[in-house]
């Protein structure tokens, strides 16, 4: 799915009569749904590094890019148990390499396992690494925040409107952010995740029902990254 298809997939969730929505809104929403799917979704990835000279240092993986991490690096490969090495990325003024704790000689293969977030790209070479299954998700995480843009233009809107403006505009922030939690929770039901704004219905209330936030409440889902140890070859 290429980026402009993204791009008309968002147009449509969210309806603009009043066009407040420019491209560049569209396409910066669609960046900050990459950029969250990316913290939610792990995408790893594994590539044999060949230590080209004896010593410590080695380059980056050839997907490497940036915000990726390390999970894991296996020397020899194939033992069983998988025998786990230390590497760090070391960073220079002149970019960036592979360290090892111990020297490896020349031709030495390590099997990296590193973390990178999804790519979406257009242009003359496009990329788009986010999952069939969970593409429609990513555009409700774009429209979600383009419907929250939306709401608060129209709620500061609401303080200078007279009459039947005043109504309306009101209406038109409800209505907004309205969408825009069922666009959100789209997003974490899509990616089976749960949302960490919702709120469930307690039960056994003395009202018969009240609203209690769900865990996590205001804090984004975390990922958990492995530490290496030394495993026993």
């Amino acid at each position: 799915m290429a980026l402009a298809d993204f791009q008309q997939l968002v147009a449509d969730m969210v309806s603009d009569q009043d066009t407040v929505i420019t491209a560049d809104n569209r396409d910066r929403a669609i960046e900050q749904a990459r950029v969250r799917y990316s913290a939610d979704c792990e995408r790893v990835l594994v590539e044999d590094i060949t230590w080209l000279a004896d010593g410590f240092d080695a380059p980056l993986p050839i997907g490497w890019t940036l915000g990726a991490y390390l999970r894991q690096a296996e020397y020899p490969i194939g033992h069983k148990p998988l025998s786990l090495i230390e590497l760090a990325v070391y960073q220079t003024p002149s970019g960036q390499s592979l360290t090892a704790v111990e020297p490896f000689e020349a031709g030495s293969v390590v099997r990296v396992t590193f973390g990178a977030p999804h790519l979406l790209q257009g242009g003359v070479d496009p990329q788009d690494t986010v999952p069939l299954q969970h593409r429609q998700a990513v555009a409700q995480y774009a429209a979600y925040v383009l419907c929250q843009q939306l709401s608060t233009r129209y709620s500061g809107e609401r303080e200078t409107a007279i009459g039947a403006d005043v109504v309306q505009t009101e209406t038109r922030s409800r209505a907004y952010a309205a969408r825009a939690k069922e666009y959100r929770t789209a997003y974490y039901v899509g990616t089976g995740q749960v949302d960490p704004f919702a709120k469930s219905t307690a039960s056994g209330n003395s009202g018969g029902s009240g609203a209690t936030p769900a865990a996590a409440v205001g804090s984004w889902p975390g990922r958990k990254r492995g530490l290496l140890t030394r495993g026993v070859q």
